[in-house]
């Protein structure tokens, strides 16, 4: 059992007014971070929560939720956050799935976030302890229960390559019960920046103006929608380092990123690697650099392998036991798929996306990958739809920058990089998606795509 000084003790007690929280221009500093966590614990043990319970956190991104996991952590208390956006009967289920007894915030957990304690011991960390259970989204089939430790979220921070300083503030814009939200407070708290927080009296944009942030996660489709906005320019703010993941990067954002002098990265990664496996500085289509350290990755059969520092603990169970679905060799298979371009690895998508075509497998997310190489496109999705010629044939979505061009035209162009068989038989308008979309929901697309008469969109 391994113990390492809680970082934010650290900080406390040799950067003390060090910025750690801001929210609405209200700034936290270590030293009272660090007091206001030493009174939660005290709380989190008055409320009959031991070492290795569940506390079940159905709650939006907030000051009260970072101080809240982190308590827990020194507590050696099991956080189990969710969407709380579920219906009230799907949390319940939730709450019965991963056995927690106690949730917040409710009646029975009533918590003082203000209140203040001194540090009357030495603050250890077990790293090797359970930390969290995180649903995953589901994408590839029915939500599975991720088990981290903290060794595993302090080797994917110690591992990233996008530099972080004191002196440096990173909105958590992704949501904390999500792995890249988690990985944006270890990172922050090692290094000792700011963690800075969403003020929802502001729209982005405000916030990127009048906040300490000099990095930024974000999808693909935040960045799009952030870059449409009027009178919106990066070098407004303090802005230099954004993190992007989630989706293939069109080469028109990036060369708006680079004409704003901002440095984009991409990433790769899952919640079954506590968030990033590589990352390198955006440029081809679907390329996302080396593994970072810590962590190893290999091709098997055209299938990403990985293994390392970061690899969960398994995915809890019903009985409350641990499944980790390891390969003889210690590798997890991912789902995706992908291939290395010289020593650098590419990502071509979900193997499970994979459908025939007139005999010929057909990968939707190349193909996605390189019409997001065309200027006039900002989006663009691939999905299978029976076809009496063909068995199947590919349907494809688009959202255009500007102006748009014929379906002809834009074969022949796709043409140029990509064997017939691989080009879409039929195009379709991008549906009108919810402000909160940050993902594309590829089994809606393929809903749409079996509602309309594509012959008549061609």
């Amino acid at each position: 059992m391994a113990k390492l000084t809680c970082p934010i003790r650290q900080h406390a007690q040799q950067h003390p007014t060090q910025p750690a929280l801001w929210h609405a221009g209200v700034i936290l500093n270590y030293q009272q971070l660090d007091a206001r966590l030493n009174a939660l614990q005290q709380q989190l043990r008055h409320a009959g929560l031991n070492s290795g319970d569940h506390l079940f956190l159905c709650s939006t991104n907030s000051v009260e939720l970072v101080m809240l996991l982190w308590a827990c952590w020194r507590e050696q208390i099991i956080c189990c956050p969710i969407n709380p956006a579920f219906p009230e009967v799907r949390q319940q289920q939730l709450q019965q799935q991963v056995h927690a007894s106690l949730r917040w915030p409710s009646d029975e957990l009533q918590l003082d976030f203000t209140a203040q304690a001194p540090a009357s011991t030495a603050c250890k960390l077990n790293d090797s302890a359970l930390s969290n259970l995180i649903f995953t989204s589901g994408s590839s089939g029915s939500p599975k229960v991720v088990a981290h430790r903290l060794q595993n979220h302090f080797a994917n921070a110690q591992g990233s390559i996008v530099p972080i300083t004191t002196h440096d503030g990173w909105l958590l814009s992704l949501p904390l019960f999500h792995v890249g939200g988690l990985a944006i407070l270890f990172r922050c708290f090692l290094a000792g920046a700011c963690v800075v927080l969403p003020d929802p009296a502001l729209p982005l944009t405000a916030l990127l103006q009048q906040a300490p942030i000099t990095h930024l996660s974000l999808v693909p489709t935040q960045l799009y929608r952030l870059l449409q906005q009027p009178d919106f320019h990066f070098a407004a703010t303090q802005v230099r380092h954004l993190l992007l993941g989630g989706a293939p990067l069109p080469d028109s954002l990036i060369a708006q990123c680079r004409a704003q002098q901002l440095r984009p990265w991409v990433s790769y990664g899952l919640s079954e690697m506590a968030s990033q496996v590589c990352t390198a500085p955006a440029g081809a289509a679907g390329l996302v650099g080396k593994a970072l350290a810590r962590r190893e990755v290999s091709i098997q059969a055209d299938e990403i392998c990985v293994r390392g520092d970061t690899l969960f603990a398994g995915y809890y169970q019903a009985d409350g036991s641990l499944l980790l679905p390891l390969d003889a060799d210690g590798w997890f298979h991912t789902g995706d798929a992908g291939y290395w371009q010289n020593d650098a690895l590419v990502i071509n998508g979900r193997i499970d996306n994979q459908f025939i075509s007139g005999g010929e497998n057909i990968q939707p997310e190349q193909i996605e990958q390189q019409l997001l190489q065309h200027p006039a496109i900002a989006q663009a999705i691939v999905v299978p739809m029976p076809d009496e010629e063909w068995g199947m044939c590919g349907v494809c979505f688009i959202d255009w920058q500007q102006a748009t061009i014929s379906p002809t035209e834009l074969s022949v162009w796709l043409r140029q990089f990509l064997p017939a068989y691989m080009l879409p038989k039929h195009y379709l308008p991008w549906p009108t998606l919810s402000a909160g979309q940050l993902k594309l929901p590829r089994a809606e697309f393929k809903r749409l795509a079996e509602t309309k008469n594509p012959a008549t969109q061609a």
